[in-house]
């Protein structure tokens, strides 16, 4: 069985071609997708694809380029919609340092509240890390996110960071291409 569980079959690139790219998926033995939910568009389009799809699953959570925009409402938001069965995941959350979009303080603010909002409904976080990996190990050590675990997204940090990751952190890794 193959998953892939990262995909962002959500995004407007899709909208034309959205059942032929799920169709060669399938052809090439994809069984599952784990469709990520990053912003309000996003989101929304993942719900709507889990309800669509059987072999469709969502995790939905906000982008910490975009951490600058969540609202309190949004994040009361998520927190409701991650009530559906096929919701199995929070985020992507996480830092980006490359961009300037949003501040480091309001960006590991938001880390932290998605955090304790996986917590709260028992599912595990996707990390988006970029440029910010002792940040990020920092706070997932200080919020004890091993409670939960999740997938460190695209890792491209040491060896011995990725040993941690998973064996202290309770975090798998995934190494993008």
């Amino acid at each position: 069985m193959l998953i892939d569980t990262h995909v962002h079959l959500n995004a407007d690139q899709y909208d034309e071609d959205l059942e032929a790219v799920i169709e060669r998926a399938k052809e090439n033995g994809v069984d599952r997708m784990f469709v990520v939910g990053f912003d309000t568009p996003t989101v929304e389009r993942t719900m709507e694809l889990i309800d669509q799809y059987e072999f469709i699953y969502g995790i939905i959570g906000w982008h910490p380029v975009d951490a600058i925009d969540c609202t309190e409402e949004r994040l009361e938001w998520i927190e409701s919609l991650a009530a559906h069965p096929k919701v199995i995941g929070i985020g992507e959350t996480g830092l980006d340092y490359h961009w300037d979009k949003s501040p480091k303080d309001i960006q590991q603010a938001l880390f932290r509240k998605q955090i304790a909002l996986a917590k709260r409904v028992n599912l595990p976080i996707i990390i988006h890390n970029r440029e910010a990996t002792q940040d990020c190990i920092d706070i997932l050590k200080e919020e004890h996110a091993e409670d939960i675990g999740g997938i460190m997204h695209s890792f491209s940090a040491s060896p011995e960071i990725a040993d941690d990751v998973i064996n202290k952190l309770n975090f798998y890794v995934s190494l993008g291409g």
